[in-house]
């Protein structure tokens, strides 16, 4: 079981690790408002939403992991209907602490 303990994380050197089909609501349900929105913050370079996460998984450990659209036209591409979100962090356990906290919380 992960539990959030930061929803605007550092998350400089994260890498792809895997994806996430759900719609924009779904997540903001989830996790907030991300902490990087185009709509609202300004154009964006390749993302134009991303949630920075950090977790800590049951041992105390700590995992980062971000959740964001990838080289969309506009920022209104992501957030209609289903989307499959890219899920970034330092290792695979960032897939599992995004998946396994939407499913808490769902």
């Amino acid at each position: 079981m992960f539990k959030i303990y930061n929803n605007d994380a550092m998350v400089n050197g994260t890498s792809l690790q895997g994806h996430i089909e759900a719609t924009y609501d779904d997540l903001v349900k989830a996790f907030g408002a991300p902490a990087f929105d185009s709509v609202v913050d300004g154009e964006g370079d390749k993302v134009h939403t991303e949630w920075a996460l950090e977790f800590q998984n049951e041992e105390g450990d700590y995992i980062t992991a971000t959740i964001y659209d990838w080289k969309e036209e506009n920022p209104y591409t992501s957030r209609s209907g289903k989307y499959r979100w890219h899920i970034g962090g330092n290792s695979y356990e960032a897939v599992e602490a995004v998946y396994d906290y939407a499913r808490e919380v769902a």
